[in-house]
């Protein structure tokens, strides 16, 4: 009976287990603090960076966990110009952006989304730019990106290169 009784209860702790598995739709995260927002573009600080640069914004490379090894992201691979002024990026084929109640993609990212990206934060002139007031694009003055993107490219609908106004060893680095 007891063999009996403990089989049973194991196989309901087992079947209860998947159960609630295969029904929970919601995330949950838990934070030292409150992030400031939930695009890394605008805030900068480390709540905000690992509460949506990681878990919700996908980069064109980024660093091996532990390390400071730059491997691919978004982009399966890139070649760096003799000069160190030109990265062209192949990036990953049927990468889908995240659907949600308000949004639901109707394409894989492209070279466009890439460049979007970057425009926003590189070109007053971009609409985006100023999305939200007072908005600093704080990471990416301070790297210096808008004096260092000379341009943007769409070399082919997968493929995005950028140009440089001058070589700079951490480009790489500080993309991931």
């Amino acid at each position: 009976m007891r063999k009996t009784l403990t089989s049973t209860l194991a196989l309901t702790a087992l079947f209860t287990g998947f159960a609630m598995t295969a029904e929970a739709k919601t995330l949950v995260y838990c934070s030292e603090g409150s992030p400031e927002g939930f695009d890394p573009a605008l805030y900068t600080a480390g709540t905000t960076f690992d509460a949506s640069s990681k878990p919700v914004y996908n980069r064109l490379v980024e660093f091996k966990r532990g390390t400071t090894e730059v491997i691919p992201g978004l982009a399966e691979s890139w070649e760096v110009s003799e000069d160190g002024t030109e990265y062209t990026f192949k990036l990953r084929e049927g990468v889908v952006l995240h659907s949600s109640d308000s949004f639901t993609p109707t394409r894989t990212l492209n070279a466009d989304d890439v460049i979007f990206s970057f425009e926003r934060q590189l070109d007053p002139e971009n609409p985006f730019h100023a999305y939200v007031e007072g908005a600093s694009w704080e990471y990416f003055n301070r790297m210096s990106l808008p004096d260092l993107i000379k341009s943007i490219d769409q070399v082919h609908d997968l493929t995005v290169k950028f140009v440089l106004n001058r070589a700079e060893a951490p480009f790489l680095a500080n993309l991931a």
